[in-house]
Order: C-alpha cells, then sequence, then structure tokens
C-alpha cells in the first residue's frame, strides 16, 4: 500500500489526481479515499478509474458544493498494488494539481516512488 499525503494544507478542496505505473509490474487493486478531505465529518465526493491494462489510474476526490475545504495534514488517498512481475519501476503522479474552495492552487508537484519486485 502506499499512501499520498499532504501537509500543511489550507482550505483544501479538490484533489483531481492521475496515477501512472507499469502494468508489466505492477496491478492497482484499489484507490482508497483517506480521511483528510472528511476531518470535519463531511464525506467528500470520491471518484475513480482504474486502468490496469495502461497503468494508469484516474481519481476525483472532491469536498461537496458549498462546502468550504479542509485545513491541516493527512492522507489524501491510498494506493493499493499487487505485484505481477519483476524488475525496478516508478510509480507516478504526473501533475499534482490540489486546489481550495475558490479553485486556486494550494498544492502541486509530481512525486514518484520506485519499487523494485523481485
Amino acid at each position: 500500500m502506499v499512501s499520498v499525503t499532504l501537509e500543511d494544507g489550507k482550505d483544501v478542496a479538490f484533489a483531481p489526481l492521475e496515477i501512472r505505473f507499469d502494468p508489466k509490474v505492477l496491478r492497482l487493486n484499489d484507490v482508497v479515499a483517506g480521511g483528510l478531505l472528511s476531518n470535519d465529518g463531511q464525506q467528500p465526493v470520491f471518484t475513480k478509474n482504474v486502468m490496469n491494462d495502461n497503468g494508469t489510474a484516474t481519481v476525483q476526490l472532491n469536498r461537496r458544493p458549498g462546502t468550504p475545504g479542509v485545513n491541516g495534514s493527512g492522507t489524501l488517498i491510498t494506493l493499493q498494488f499487487q505485484a505481477v512481475g519483476r524488475g525496478a519501476t516508478e510509480v507516478t503522479i504526473p501533475q499534482v494539481n490540489v486546489r481550495n474552495s475558490h479553485g486556486q492552487p494550494v498544492a502541486g508537484g509530481s512525486p514518484k516512488l520506485t519499487v523494485n519486485v523481485q
């Protein structure tokens, strides 16, 4: 399992994510919403589309319309992978674009994780 976290977020309301991985080495069995966007008890809108054949997944994690964003640190999503082959590969999220309740960017980057399956 791999968790994607955010630290010291302010008014976090939207977290669209695209995950890329090598389908010859890894299979993404599930994507689970983390607790950051629901830390005040409001359940966010969460959708996922896992495409293991081409090694991608898209995730939409949003606060409900009219609900203010959340502040703090925590997990956005958890990725549950299974090894299906051998080799070194990377899991990447090429364009993190976390936004506040006004649609302005609050976090970004391109995190990646190297995985070595033996």
